[in-house]
């Protein structure tokens, strides 16, 4: 597989169909022009549609890790090779016998449909890609045919050694770093920065009432579930093990002055008032080799599994039949051919 040849072909041509049909304001159609055949992989046909469909996936990713989205251009050289590659692998993973599971396409797809703003809209937005829910569903099945095929093929045979896993700890001593952690639990009475002065007069002192019966030895967590307006109510006011930069400074400072056990003063936050209890503190400290090691383990089988599905589809393409079924525009095509300056 010539991997620059085909990026330019596609660049110089899909520009002309994939880019427009990306575009969140072009109009609903079905017209067969608009989504042609790109590719023909052994003996499946990818469509623009399809790149499309990644090149939207591949800008959402980076504009939710808040990363700039590449141009136009290299998002269309990035979304045809993991086409391919997806396509490479599923031909493989059906060769070998493998369905998707139609329960998990149905949870996919309706996850797909969710971030589209709903089926009527996901519908507006293939069509105007010249494609439809019953395409996108045969990707999705791809997908799954793929993940699963990795999952029991590859990741079962992938062994890590307890000296891969002491090694990589030694050479990574800024990921065993842990911060202090504090887990408490919480009654609240709302009253946030809008509340009213009686809103807020009230609210300070059913919380001040509140500690008192907590301080007097009743069941915090009951007291939390009977008085708390908050949404961890239901269990008990309980927050769970968090670290000071996820609360508020006016709770994280209550909570983290406190000893196991320890009930805080009323605190006011912009949420509202509340009375802390810690049930248990962590230090901040180095996790162990041994704390460690059962992630670490995980880790590093993701890791090779990754390098052997690398190497694998390096075998694939080469081995595959890979043909452009676009015909670059004359201009451009005159433009390849010539030798380089």
């Amino acid at each position: 597989m010539r991997h620059t040849k085909i990026s330019t072909l596609i660049l110089i041509t899909l520009l002309a169909v994939a880019v427009p049909a990306y575009s969140q304001t072009a109009a609903p159609s079905t017209n067969p022009e608009i989504n042609p055949g790109v590719l023909q992989v052994n003996d499946d046909t990818i469509f623009a549609s399809d790149i499309s469909l990644v090149m939207r996936n591949i800008a959402a990713q980076y504009g939710s890790q808040g990363q700039q989205v590449p141009p136009e251009e290299e998002l269309v050289q990035m979304a045809t090779q993991r086409v391919v590659e997806q396509k490479l692998l599923s031909q493989v993973g059906k060769k070998a016998g493998y369905e998707a599971n139609e329960l998990t396409v149905a949870e996919k797809a309706k996850e797909v449909e969710q971030q589209a703003g709903g089926l009527e809209q996901l519908n507006q937005s293939l069509g105007a890609m010249g494609t439809n829910r019953d395409h996108l569903l045969d990707l999705i099945r791809e997908m799954d045919i793929v993940r699963s095929y990795i999952k029991e093929k590859i990741s079962p045979n992938i062994t890590v050694t307890d000296e891969e896993i002491a090694t990589f700890y030694a050479e990574h001593p800024e990921m065993f770093q842990a911060e202090a952690q504090v887990h408490a639990r919480h009654i609240i009475y709302a009253a946030g920065e809008d509340a009213d002065a009686e809103t807020v007069v009230n609210a300070r002192a059913n919380a001040e009432e509140a500690r008192k019966r907590a301080l007097a030895g009743e069941d915090f967590a009951e007291l939390a579930k009977e008085l708390s307006e908050g949404p961890s109510a239901p269990d008990g006011g309980d927050l769970g093990f968090f670290v000071y930069q996820q609360m508020v400074p006016a709770f994280a400072d209550a909570a983290f002055a406190l000893e196991p056990g320890g009930i805080s003063e009323v605190v006011r936050t912009n949420f509202g008032f509340h009375v802390i209890k810690v049930e248990e503190k962590i230090p901040a400290g180095t996790v162990s080799l041994e704390e460690a090691g059962g992630d670490l383990r995980g880790l590093l089988v993701q890791q090779k599994t990754g390098q052997e599905v690398t190497a694998m589809l390096k075998t694939l393409a080469e081995q595959a039949t890979i043909t452009p079924l676009l015909a670059p525009p004359p201009a451009a095509a005159a433009a390849q051919q010539q030798p380089p300056a």
